[in-house]
C-alpha cells in the first residue's frame, strides 16, 4: 500500500470504500457522516480537517450534502452517485474550490429502457388495455400504431438520451436531438442535431418527446403553454429528468384539452406527488414515483465509477466529466 486519503461518507459508503481502496492499492481512513450531515463518531472529530473527499453514496438529499460540506473544512472533492446537482449550492463549491463529479452513466440503462417502454406503451395503448384487464373488459375498438417511421425529439443528449437514440435505431425511428451547444459528431442513432430555438419548430411534427435536461435557470419551465400550443396533436411526452422543466399548469391544460396522446412522468416539482395533484388518475398519464433509475446493477456501476474517479485523483489526473458550475450541470 502506498498513497493515503481520508474519505467521508455514510455507512453505505463505508461498506464499499475499503474494497475500492484495496483494488487500487491505496490506504483509506474513513470518517462516517450521519443522516444530518455531521460527523457521527466523536473519535473522528480530530480528522475532520484531513478529509479530502466526500463520497455521496446511496440515497441522500441536497441539504445533507451541503451540511456535510459545512462540517468538512478542508474538502477538495465531492463525488455524487446521482446526476442532478440543482439541489446543491454550487456557489459554495466555487467559493471553496471544491471539485464536483456526479453519477454519469450509473442510471442510463434502466432510464433509457423506461423511455422506450413509454413510447411502446403509447403506440400500443398499453395503459388502456391494463385498465380493461383489471375491469374484465374485452374491447378491440381502439387503433394502435408502430414506432417505425415515427419522429422522436430528444431534449438533451446526456447519457440517458444518448442511449435512447441508439436503442431507437432498431425501431426505424427518426431521432432529432436538441443540445445546448453544437456537438462535433452526431451520436449513434441520431438523425439530426439542433441547437438554439430550433426545437420549437421540430415539436410541430414530433410524435414523441423525451426530456433529458438538467434543471437550470434556462430550462425551468421550458415546456410551457407556447410549447404545447406549437406541438403536434397526439404528442407523447416522457420526462424522467426534472419535473420543473415542464410548466405543470400548462401540462394539465394540454391534457384537459385532449391534445396529448400519452404522458409518462417520473419527476415532479414536489415529491412525493401530492394526492390532490391533477396528474393522478388520468387514463393517459402514468405517474412513476421517481423510480425509473432502479436496477440491482446500479450499485455496481456506482462503485465502479467512483473507483475509476478515485484512481484518477490519486494519480494526479484530471477527474472525468466534472460538473460545469457555470452551466449548472
Amino acid at each position: 500500500m502506498g498513497a493515503r486519503i481520508v474519505v467521508a461518507g455514510t455507512s453505505l459508503a463505508r461498506n464499499h470504500i475499503f474494497d475500492v481502496a484495496e483494488s487500487l492499492k491505496i490506504q483509506v481512513d474513513f470518517v462516517e457522516i450521519d443522516e444530518k450531515g455531521r460527523v457521527l463518531h466523536s473519535d473522528d472529530l480530530d480528522r475532520v480537517d484531513d478529509v479530502e473527499l466526500l463520497w455521496c453514496h446511496g440515497r441522500f438529499a441536497g441539504s445533507w450534502v451541503m451540511a456535510a460540506i459545512d462540517s468538512l473544512t478542508s474538502l477538495d472533492w465531492v463525488h455524487s452517485d446521482f446526476v442532478g446537482v440543482d439541489a446543491l449550492a454550487l456557489g459554495t463549491f466555487v467559493h471553496r474550490g471544491i471539485a464536483l463529479t456526479n453519477g454519469g452513466h450509473n442510471f442510463a440503462r434502466p432510464m433509457a429502457e423506461y423511455t422506450v417502454l413509454g413510447m411502446l406503451a403509447s403506440a400500443k395503448q398499453f395503459p388502456f388495455f391494463v385498465r380493461n384487464s383489471d375491469r374484465t373488459i374485452w374491447d378491440t375498438s381502439i387503433e394502435l400504431s408502430e414506432l417505425e417511421g415515427a419522429k422522436l425529439l430528444l431534449l438533451g443528449l446526456g447519457s440517458v438520451n444518448t442511449l435512447v437514440a441508439r436503442m431507437c435505431k432498431g425501431f426505424g425511428m427518426e431521432v432529432v436531438a436538441w443540445t445546448r451547444t453544437e456537438q462535433a459528431a452526431i451520436s449513434d442513432g441520431v438523425s439530426r442535431q439542433i441547437t438554439g430555438s430550433e426545437w420549437m419548430k421540430e415539436i410541430r411534427d414530433a410524435d414523441y418527446m423525451a426530456i433529458g435536461l438538467p434543471l437550470t435557470a434556462q430550462t425551468r419551465g421550458l415546456i410551457d403553454r407556447e410549447a404545447f400550443e406549437a406541438a403536434k396533436k397526439g404528442l407523447t411526452i416522457i420526462n424522467l429528468a426534472r419535473g420543473a422543466v415542464i410548466d405543470q399548469d400548462a401540462l394539465v391544460q394540454a391534457l384537459d384539452s385532449g391534445w396529448l396522446r400519452y404522458v409518462l412522468l417520473d419527476v415532479y416539482e414536489t415529491e412525493p406527488l401530492p394526492s390532490e395533484s391533477p396528474l393522478w388518475s388520468r387514463p393517459n398519464v402514468t405517474v412513476l414515483p421517481h423510480h425509473s433509475w432502479s436496477s440491482p446493477r446500479v450499485i455496481t456501476r456506482s462503485v465502479d465509477l467512483f473507483g475509476s474517479q478515485l484512481q484518477r485523483w490519486m494519480s494526479g489526473l484530471p477527474l472525468s466529466d466534472p460538473v460545469d458550475f457555470s452551466a449548472g450541470y
